[in-house]
């Protein structure tokens, strides 16, 4: 089976918890890894870490799909509202395909991408304000970390600029198959964010009413190891990166029992007044323009 729905973004705003609901439907199958990334053909390095190399190694994601059983199979690569050329890619895989857009604060956003790049490895300055004065400088290829595979996720402010992405989003995908939703609802309201998620797609309510959080902030228990996974040295690079390749596709139970005691909750850095001042003033136009596309009261982004 194809795809025919793609969590399509924003980053870091509640994609994985809709994700993991929806994968635990009956009639749901979700492609593992949740973001494989092939579709952003713009972002050449992101799909290699997952060794989809074609379309036949992409499909394969899907090939445990039923189509007795699933009438919805998806994948959500939450860099693909941003890309240039996912969504018309998605959509010449399978043009009747459904998209869910997923938004909030973008200061949140770009605060929270910043933490979740340090943990990734992909971003090695500590601090968001010093990473958000360094953009400019990274566009032209410079200060970037030796072990990022995607400079473009240094970016923090163009990721959260909203509106350019939902207009280029709207012209290419008819409204049948959109729906946008804000992580405000998703938090206020869950079971009703979720039933009008199923609606959209076209299923009956399977009955759930735990919902539980995912994908919180967090940072690693050890640094080291850390390091020597994420961001291993020359000479082990390539094994490590096959190596996890492997576990990723082939998933052990154990996995993920690791991967828990090896992560720890952890809150954001606070940001100074100064400096939200300025992530606001640097925001409020496009939060403006993205107010007025989605047709949705975004007084509470507009405050600090």
């Amino acid at each position: 089976m194809k795809p025919n729905l793609f969590i399509i973004g924003a980053p870091k705003c509640g994609t994985s918890a809709l994700a993991h609901y929806l994968s635990e439907h009956p009639k749901v199958f979700f492609s593992n890894p949740k973001e494989p990334f092939y579709l952003s053909t713009d972002y050449p390095h992101l799909k290699e870490q997952h060794f989809l190399s074609n379309d036949s190694d992409y499909l394969k994601l899907f090939s445990h799909a039923d189509q007795r059983i699933h009438s919805v199979v998806g994948e959500g690569s939450t860099n693909y509202l941003r890309s240039q050329t996912a969504v018309k890619n998605a959509l010449e895989i399978n043009p009747q395909a459904k998209f869910i857009v997923m938004l909030r604060n973008p200061i949140s956003v770009s605060h929270a991408f910043h933490m979740e790049q340090i943990f990734a490895r992909n971003e090695d300055v500590v601090s968001f304000e010093e990473a958000w004065l360094l953009q400019n400088v990274r566009k032209t290829g410079q200060k970037i970390p030796n072990a990022c595979r995607a400079p473009e996720f240094l970016q923090y402010g163009e990721i959260a600029l909203f509106a350019e992405q939902i207009e280029r989003f709207f012209e290419v995908v008819p409204e049948a198959q959109r729906i946008i939703l804000l992580q405000d609802d998703l938090q206020k309201d869950t079971l009703g964010t979720y039933k009008k998620t199923l609606k959209f797609l076209d299923l009956n309510y399977d009955g759930r009413t735990v919902f539980p959080r995912v994908n919180g902030s967090h940072s690693h228990r050890s640094e080291f190891i850390a390091n020597l996974v994420l961001s291993p040295p020359k000479l082990l690079r390539a094994p490590m990166f096959f190596l996890r390749g492997v576990l990723r596709q082939t998933k052990p139970t154990y996995i993920e029992w690791i991967k828990s005691k090896l992560r720890k909750k952890s809150n954001r850095q606070e940001l100074s007044v100064s400096f939200k001042e300025d992530l606001l003033t640097y925001f409020l136009s496009d939060i403006k323009r993205t107010e007025a596309l989605i047709e949705r009261d975004l007084t509470d982004w507009k405050k600090l």
